[in-house]
């Protein structure tokens, strides 16, 4: 294949992505209002699970061509990029608030599913009924999170507060959210389609395996998104939701876009990678929560303790791989 060609593709489902994702987000969020559903689950799965259907999309993808270690590579790549990148930077920014419920309710969940992504990287895969029961987590905490944010203001609810940003206006209407979801849907598809056929080609001609193209430039493009706008937000003094918006976009990384590619295709883990992997983000939630409950806020200093643990993170992973040169470290 040419390789132009293929860096050309590799733009257009990066851009398909982008666009997809938006377009879901938009459509889930003007649907649900204009069916008249509560701003706090028109926050909870419009925006989470619209913020992370790229993630969703490029792991069904992969999963659909049997190459499990490339979804189990992307969902542990694009939640440490949420946790330490777009976090970090973020805090360097502008230092972020965070109320006691996000470390408590939500961090509590992401705990729980750096432990689930643990036990199946022990496992050596996760089968159609794990998968079913990590979408089942899922559903629990959006209940839990529905509940207990049923009567809060956007100014306290991170659901709510996202679902009114990203609403096209007063006057929603099924037809607009229908058109903007069913785009949306189609344009993830596609991108996820380029992206992943044309990433995988190119790392090949670098002599990059697939889970470490999936570690790096995929869940890079899949957090593309997200990562400008917290960072565009945080410029312009808006970061009063991104840490619990972040995390409940990484607990659906984890419980259900792992759990609906599990569905679609049994996952086989193959690479040594995944127990060290799941274990890096234990240990990067458990830092993003103590840092965040010691003042209730992210400051800069530690923003940077994030940030530098990010790209420990790929460092360690590049030396885990051998990809880096010999003897850089000596």
């Amino acid at each position: 294949m040419n390789p132009s060609y293929v860096y050309l593709l590799f733009g257009a489902g990066v851009l398909l992505l982008a666009i997809g994702g938006e377009g879901v987000i938009r459509g889930g969020v003007n649907l649900k209002r204009a069916l008249g559903f509560s701003p706090v689950i028109v926050g909870l799965f419009a925006i989470s699970i619209g913020t992370a259907s790229p993630t969703l999309a490029v792991a069904l993808r992969a999963a659909t061509w049997n190459m499990s270690d490339v979804v189990f590579g992307t969902v542990v790549g694009a939640t440490m990029i949420n946790l330490l990148l777009i976090l970090g930077f973020g805090a360097l920014i502008r230092p972020m608030p965070s109320a006691p419920k996000v470390v408590i309710r939500d961090g509590g969940a992401m705990l729980a599913a750096a432990v689930a992504l643990g036990a199946l990287a022990v496992l050596g895969g996760v089968g159609r009924r794990e998968g079913v029961i990590l979408v089942g987590a899922f559903a629990a905490y959006s209940v839990v999170a529905a509940i207990t944010d049923w009567r809060r203001s956007a100014e306290h609810s991170v659901a709510c507060a996202e679902a009114e940003k990203r609403s096209f206006g007063d006057t929603p209407s099924v037809t607009g959210g229908l058109f903007a979801l069913i785009v949306g849907a189609v344009c993830l598809l596609l991108g996820a389609h380029f992206a992943v056929g044309s990433a995988l080609h190119i790392g090949q001609q670098f002599g990059f395996p697939p889970v470490a193209v999936a570690t790096g430039a995929l869940s890079l493009v899949c957090s593309l998104p997200v990562l400008l706008i917290t960072w565009i937000a945080a410029a312009r003094g808006h970061t009063q939701i991104a840490i619990g918006h972040l995390i409940t976009s990484s607990v659906f990384n984890v419980f259900g876009a792992l759990g609906i590619a599990a569905i679609a295709h049994p996952l086989v883990l193959t690479t040594s990678l995944a127990l060290p992997a799941a274990i890096a983000v234990f240990v990067a939630v458990a830092l993003l929560l103590v840092m965040v409950s010691t003042s209730w806020r992210l400051t800069r200093l530690e923003g940077a303790v994030l940030a530098l643990a990010y790209f420990g993170f790929l460092g360690y992973t590049a030396w885990h791989l051998q990809l880096l040169p010999p003897g850089l470290l000596g």
